[in-house]
């Protein structure tokens, strides 16, 4: 049985979802639409140390983000294999996750990821204070949807 995720640009998952993730063949397909149908515009390679983006369906060819995860938290990097500077800092804390514009997670989060239940929550700043901005509905951990909800919001992809 595979697992199916869908986004929301609205805090409490009402409506139709703009975006899906479903895991297909041992990677990850993310859609421009709630119900996994036509071609992914991104695709994720999922290990229990990193996570490369592709952009296309089938994880073929150079990744074009890289997530190398750590005991404290995760870096991405622009690009397919990790090597340089990290660009951004994910910190776990529980059900919650606080993301740095820097890679090595000093000063003050940017944005933050919230886990309420089984929905993800997105939010434009670091104290999940507000409306979020997006909700990813049927997470039942947060690790499991932050690569969607990142590349969804902060890089990328906005319907």
């Amino acid at each position: 049985m595979s697992t199916t995720y869908y986004a929301y640009q609205n805090g409490n998952c009402n409506g139709m979802p703009y975006a899906s993730m479903t895991e297909q063949r041992g990677y990850w397909c993310i859609y421009d639409n709630g119900n996994c149908n036509g071609i992914p515009f991104w695709s994720m390679k999922k290990s229990s140390r990193a996570c490369e983006v592709y952009p296309n369906g089938n994880c073929n060819g150079i990744p074009v983000g890289y997530f190398k995860y750590g005991s404290r938290g995760t870096e991405f990097y622009p690009n397919g294999n990790g090597n340089g500077f990290p660009i951004y800092y994910f910190e776990f804390k529980g059900r919650y996750v606080a993301i740095y514009d820097n890679g090595n997670g000093n000063g003050f989060p940017k944005w933050s990821v919230r886990q309420n239940g089984r929905i993800a929550e997105f939010y434009k700043n670091g104290n999940c204070n507000g409306i979020p901005e997006l909700a990813v509905k049927g997470a039942d951990d947060l690790r499991d949807v932050l690569e969607f909800m990142f590349y969804l919001f902060i890089y990328g992809f906005h319907a």
